[in-house]
């Protein structure tokens, strides 16, 4: 009828809604066998790459992350992604509860460090999130990013000895840290750099965190751990935010006010999903393939964790 068509006409000229690209990458894509992809929360070319460091320093772990290895010394807050040599894994915090050895460990021995094993089946990861619970403490951590800013938020369960650990120590395979430094600023926030030579002989990451609420105290321990205790009620979330700079810490300060002076985790994400929909929609692609369409979009997807920001 002419009123049936004129209402189809209608709907037809109404802007549609534009697809979402970012729910066709799949970011586990590449992370087995020799794929060395970056697995973590980043925004296009962002400075900051958030996400989980595992133990192995061998040749397929250079992004920190394989299919085949489900341990987790930290998140880490710059990773290679597809590189053929290891290096970077600035500045990583990990949520823990109780006593722990601050060393990278052995899987052989679960007491020789601070790792955890992951849960990857509960494991989600997608363009700007990512989150796992950490088996050993029982504590779920999620990540977002802005581009010079890391968002994390650990649930954590009832504990009075609830922390989380900065490692300057540890980067990845032929990175060595040179020179670290913490320094606690007041009751939320936390300082320093890391200073290190590998693949880039004279790398150096500053950084300030700030927590959603104050620590109990902070502590050093030896030359490039820091521990913030905290007391938590059950499925307690924490926040810390994270930002970096190459220049300073002014730097890393500024980063933070322009970048994520808010609390809102749920709008980063959501912003950082945005981001990576505006720079995947340069390319549309047409296709009944399902499987073809995911493969594009996360090659396309992994052209743009690298290059990456060096800059304030």
């Amino acid at each position: 009828s002419t009123a049936a068509f004129a209402a189809l006409l209608a709907a037809c000229s109404q802007p549609q809604p534009a697809e979402s690209l970012t729910r066709w990458v799949d970011p586990k894509i590449g992370t087995g066998g020799h794929g060395h992809v970056f697995v973590g929360a980043n925004v296009p070319f962002g400075l900051v790459q958030v996400g989980p460091t595992s133990i192995p320093q061998e040749w397929d772990w250079v992004s920190g992350y394989h299919a085949s290895d489900s341990t987790v010394i930290g998140f880490s807050h710059t990773h290679l992604s597809g590189t053929g040599i290891g290096d970077l894994f600035d500045v990583t915090l990990m949520p823990v509860v109780g006593e722990v050895v601050y060393a990278r460990g052995t899987e052989e021995d679960p007491a020789s460090g601070l790792w955890s094993y992951a849960d990857r089946t509960k494991e989600v990861v997608r363009p700007g999130y990512y989150s796992v619970p950490l088996v050993r403490y029982g504590v779920k951590a999620e990540m977002t990013a802005t581009s010079r800013v890391g968002l994390h938020r650990y649930t954590f369960p009832a504990a009075e000895d609830a922390a989380v650990v900065f490692d300057l120590e540890n980067g990845g395979c032929w990175d060595k840290a040179t020179e670290t430094h913490l320094e606690q600023l007041d009751e939320r926030t936390i300082a320093g750099w890391r200073y290190s030579t590998g693949w880039a002989k004279d790398q150096r990451v500053y950084f300030v965190a700030e927590f959603s609420k104050p620590f109990a105290k902070f502590e050093t321990v030896g030359e490039h751990y820091g521990r913030a205790s905290f007391t938590t009620t059950d499925a307690e979330q924490l926040l810390v935010k994270v930002a970096l700079s190459p220049v300073s810490l002014e730097g890393a300060r500024a980063n933070l006010a322009a970048e994520l002076p808010g609390w809102d985790f749920e709008a980063v994400a959501a912003a950082a999903d945005a981001a990576w929909n505006e720079e995947l929609s340069r390319v549309k692609i047409s296709t009944p393939d399902e499987t073809a369409k995911r493969i594009f979009y996360t090659a396309l997807y992994h052209t743009m964790v690298a290059p990456s920001e060096f800059c304030d």
